[in-house]
């Protein structure tokens, strides 16, 4: 008993570590656009991430004896595909996005990816949906509606906030989208092949993307704090805390450790707070509040639950 609950301890402790490396990844993102364009600093990131992710997949290959292009003989066409949405096209909405908006909002916004997931689930007949969860995701639409319109700053309509909350919408929509559909894959492949491989599919597409924006860096203030923030994105945010998000589902179930990802839109909204003095408004606590409520629903009459984005 005492070892059990040493280990439940340690579990939520990860969790929590996770929570607040994804809540805290908003704004150190936003801090580094401040001195590189977003499509270089994404390819950078990513990068990052995909060595990081390569490095455990080798040493676990390795370990447990298995090929490492064995998932590419297994499901190739869908690796692309869904690498293709989820890290190229989601990635790249991402950015912009945030590089359009608050840490916060876009956080919060981000909260909304079961949303769009249960609903593609529904679409595609991987789920479905009883009254109580289709009251749940009107609620969880209209949180992000509040969101979109009322978030901080004043709405330029000429390519200001109001822009970066919408092309948030899509981000969470690609990532919704990619959730639900990845599921018959992973019958196949591991998550952490799936991501890994869906990553190294996208990286030329983002290099790509990213190129012309290479030459728009401001050397002269790319400092140790800059690199050591694209470290933490892309070694932490999106390297290491997907592995310990998966390992925390096959401990102690996916119910537990999504209740963490509620604290996720939070903890970057007083980040943004703290650290790049973010307005925090109304609108932003009440649309967070009625996002969470939605999931809420959702997730109780659908019996199962989703992780939230990765970033």
């Amino acid at each position: 008993m005492t070892d059990t609950r040493a280990s439940g301890w340690k579990t939520d402790a990860m969790l929590l570590f996770v929570t607040l490396v994804w809540g805290c990844n908003f704004p150190v993102i936003k801090a580094v656009l401040a001195v590189m364009p977003a499509h270089a600093m994404n390819a950078v990131r990513l990068l990052i991430s995909a060595l990081v992710l390569g490095g455990y997949y080798a040493v676990q290959g390795r370990r447990q004896g298995t090929p490492l292009l064995a998932p590419l003989r297994q499901a190739p066409g869908m690796l692309l595909a869904l690498g293709l949405l989820g890290y190229f096209l989601y990635q790249v909405a991402f950015i912009v996005g945030l590089d359009h908006t608050a840490a916060g909002s876009a956080a919060i916004i981000m909260a909304s990816v079961p949303l769009w997931s249960a609903l593609v689930g529904h679409t595609f007949g991987f789920e479905r949906l009883r009254r109580l969860g289709w009251a749940g995701l009107l609620v969880t639409l209209v949180g992000t509606a509040l969101i979109v319109v009322f978030g901080p700053r004043t709405v330029d309509f000429g390519g200001g906030v109001l822009f970066g909350n919408v092309v948030m919408v899509g981000a969470a929509v690609c990532w919704g989208c990619y959730t639900a559909l990845n599921r018959p894959v992973l019958r196949r492949v591991s998550p952490l092949a799936l991501s890994l491989f869906g990553l190294l599919f996208s990286l030329p597409l983002l290099f790509l993307v990213a190129l012309p924006s290479f030459d728009e860096i401001a050397w002269g203030r790319v400092n140790g704090w800059t690199w050591a923030a694209l470290l933490y994105s892309g070694g932490l945010s999106t390297g290491l805390a997907p592995v310990l998000w998966s390992a925390s589902v096959h401990r102690v179930g996916a119910a537990h450790t999504t209740a963490f990802g509620n604290l996720v839109p939070f903890i970057a909204l007083f980040a943004g707070f703290f650290f790049l003095d973010e307005p925090i408004n109304l609108a932003q606590l009440l649309g967070g509040g009625l996002i969470i409520a939605g999931i809420m629903l959702v997730r109780r009459v659908r019996g199962t639950a989703r992780p939230p984005a990765r970033v």
